[in-house]
């Protein structure tokens, strides 16, 4: 059987295993098998597969992977960064690309595509205690 990702190039794991990128050919055994995807800037996916006495060998399995990990933005050069916006003001933005953050200036940028995120939890601020003097 071929099994492929869009995109290509996604690494492949059947039951834990790693089995190389896609696309690939793979045999299988007779039973369940779990197919993994996993591709950098890509979300993770994971894909059943059931292989019977009847089957026939051949067919294909393609998985389309999730949607980007990270926030996408086009500069007006016509470049297309994937990273982290970190900050914005009406003047310049910050987005963090490959782990370094890079400044730009606000007049640079045509469009931001923000990927939604799960809030982070951050400690309740303490109030300072002072001792009475």
């Amino acid at each position: 059987m071929t099994v492929n990702s869009v995109p290509q190039g996604a690494t492949l794991r059947i039951d834990g295993a790693d089995a190389g990128e896609t696309p690939k050919i793979v045999k299988f055994t007779l039973g369940k098998h779990v197919l993994e995807f996993v591709k950098e800037g890509f979300s993770n996916g994971k894909f059943p597969v059931e292989i019977g006495p009847d089957d026939v060998s051949g067919g294909s399995v393609t998985f389309e992977l999730g949607g980007s990990t990270h926030d996408t933005i086009e500069l007006r050069d016509g470049t297309v960064l994937g990273g982290d916006l970190l900050s914005m003001s009406a003047t310049e933005l910050v987005v963090r690309v490959g782990g370094k953050d890079v400044t730009y200036d606000r007049n640079q940028v045509k469009n931001i595509l923000l990927i939604e995120r799960e809030p982070t939890q951050t400690p309740p601020i303490q109030p300072a205690v002072t001792s009475p003097q």
